[in-house]
Parts: structure tokens; sequence; C-alpha cells
């Protein structure tokens, strides 16, 4: 396959942008990342992406050995939001990309009501001192938003101040831009919006959870411990010997 067109921004930001940014992150509970990739190549790789779909019957999909797949979320300003948006901790433990999911639809009904929803409960309460996400996602568009075009709603805050509530509360739309990325609290209330033009809406999530390797003096697995991951047959021993992967295809146990 050819190799991913999309280019990314390598120089990253400068400290008092990242600090704005996470400030921002903080306290909105989302933030737009400017800029995370050239623009000029995202058109270019959106066709490779559309070229490589499959439809397994009930919806478009990427095959699961593209490497067009995590592509994007390797972009150096992406990486460099992550450990701060997850911890202030001095010993900073390391983001880890422990979910990819492509959202591939056409354009739906311009009537159709959206769900109002949260991935994650709220650790803080009004008043209290901010508690960091246990995951945070980043979405990528590859796409200039507009209303037509169906962007993300989210009530700003609500990840904090339980009492900020769908329909009660007034929520904002996320125009990015084709070369920007969402760094998104899912404590957060949030809905789509219908797409009204013509064209398939392409949305890039992945989720990232911090893992403190800085406590780690052993950086590969001990035998004993691959041969309970291998040997595990339950879900929660899976993730407990190994963490949220399946071993490997395989190696894979008989359910």
């Amino acid at each position: 396959m050819e190799a991913p067109l999309l280019q990314f921004e390598a120089e990253r930001y400068p400290k008092d942008t990242l600090d704005n940014l996470m400030a921002e992150f903080r306290e909105r509970g989302y933030v737009i990342l400017p800029k995370v990739y050239r623009r000029d190549s995202v058109d270019a790789y959106v066709q490779q992406v559309k070229q490589a779909l499959v439809f397994d019957g009930l919806e478009w999909d990427l095959p699961i050995d593209s490497p067009l797949i995590i592509w994007p979320a390797q972009a150096p300003r992406v990486r460099q939001t992550l450990t701060p948006a997850l911890s202030h901790s001095v010993a900073n433990p390391l983001p880890s990309l422990y979910m990819n999911r492509w959202l591939i639809q056409p354009s739906e009904d311009p009537n159709s009501v959206p769900e109002w929803h949260k991935d994650r409960e709220p650790d803080g309460m009004p008043g209290q001192e901010y508690h960091y996400p246990k995951d945070v996602f980043v979405g990528m568009y590859f796409d200039d938003l507009t209303w037509e075009k169906g962007p993300t709603r989210i009530i700003p805050g609500s990840h904090r101040d339980n009492s900020l509530l769908p329909k009660v509360s007034p929520d904002t739309p996320i125009f990015c831009q084709k070369e920007d990325a969402l760094l998104f609290d899912q404590r957060t209330w949030h809905c789509g919006s219908p797409r009204k033009v013509p064209g398939l809406r392409i949305l890039a999530v992945y989720g990232f959870y911090p893992v403190p390797l800085h406590y780690s003096f052993c950086f590969r697995m001990p035998e004993a411990q691959k041969k309970a991951w291998l040997q595990a047959t339950k879900r929660e021993d899976r993730v407990f010997f190994g963490g949220p992967f399946l071993p490997p295809n395989e190696l894979q146990p008989h359910e």
C-alpha cells in the first residue's frame, strides 16, 4: 500500500501556547489543537482513505491492517498534548493508545434529533479541585466544518459542573479546520449533528490513557506474566495480565 500522504507539522507548540491550550482544555472540557497537519496534504490523504474503504454490509470501514488507521494519531502536536492533558505529575506518565475508531457515514436526515451523552462520568463536582481524566479522546475530521457538515456539539464545562445539562445549558458547535484535531474530555455532554450536504462524514477517534512507566524497572513482560496472559480465558484476566488488547491472534486461546 502507498504510504500515508498526510503530513505533520513537525514543530511542537511553544510552551506558552501549550500552556494556554491545556488551560482551555481543563476549563471547557475540550480544545481545538490548531495546525496539527499540513493543510495542503489533507485532501490527498482523505482520497487515500476513501479508496481503501471496505463495506461490511452495515458500514464503511478501513481494513484492520491498513497503515492509514493509526497514522493521524502519530502527529507530534497530538502527542505533545497528551501527557499534560492526562496528568500534572512531576514524574509524568506516558500516554498509551488503547482505542481507535473510524466513524464513516453518509449524509443524514437533516431533521434527525441528536442524542446527548457522556462517555465517562465526571470525577469532579462544582467547587472542588480539578480532577484529571482517566483517559482522553482525540478526534480528526479532515474537513473545514460548517453547520451543514454536521459539527460535534459540546456543553462547555459540563465535565466539572453537574448542573450543566442538555436542553437547558447552552452548547457550542466545534468548527475544526481540516488541519486541526480536537482534544476532548468525554466527561462533557456532547452530541453529533446531521450532515446536510452530500459526501461522507469521516471522523477518526483515538483514545489514550496514562501508563505510569516512570515506576517501571522492567520494560519486557516477564515470561510468567506472558504465559498467564496467553492462557487467560476471561476478559478480566486478559486485561489484568496484558492490558486492553487480546493476545496475538496465532496464540489467542479458544473462547
